[in-house]
């Protein structure tokens, strides 16, 4: 049977869920497009197809919803700093409230028509998690937990 299982690679992540707790452990990404690069977490995330994933932490594993999950950190070193480098787009820097008064310092990157390049249009538009960059890591955050955002632009 081991030949039937899709192959995934691992990646090392810290998730604040939305009961306060926080959670580290591997998260499973895979292999997308024709030519099989490595899924981000961001897509991941983002992939309104699956509604749970898989963490492992040490022998255990377990499935996360992500309605539950606030935000998810990675570390530099994975490549999911690289893989948004290259994404291009304009580096907005933000400061960020979450439900609970978690707060977050970073960058968004904004890729949008330049009409619609504010904040304010980047994250009414954006997908459910978004990328926030910053000091060595990616925080994905999911939007339904943002409470206030302060930028130089709005």
């Amino acid at each position: 049977m081991e030949s039937l299982r899709i192959p995934r690679r691992q990646v090392e992540a810290r998730l604040v869920l939305d009961d306060g707790s926080s959670l580290e452990g591997h998260l499973f990404a895979g292999w997308v497009g024709a030519d099989r690069r490595p899924e981000t977490v961001q897509e991941r995330l983002n992939d309104a197809a699956e509604e749970f994933l898989a963490l492992a932490r040490g022998e255990d594993r377990f499935l996360l919803n992500k309605a539950g999950i606030v935000l998810c950190e990675v570390r530099e070193g994975q490549g999911e700093l690289e893989r948004l480098a290259g994404t291009g787009g304009r580096r907005v820097p933000v400061r960020m409230t979450l439900v609970g008064g978690v707060g977050l310092v970073g960058t968004l990157r904004i890729v949008m028509p330049p009409e619609r390049s504010r904040v304010l249009d980047y994250l009414n538009s954006a997908p459910r998690f978004v990328a926030i960059e910053g000091s060595g890591k990616v925080t994905l955050v999911q939007r339904r937990f943002i409470v206030t955002v302060r930028s130089e632009d709005g």
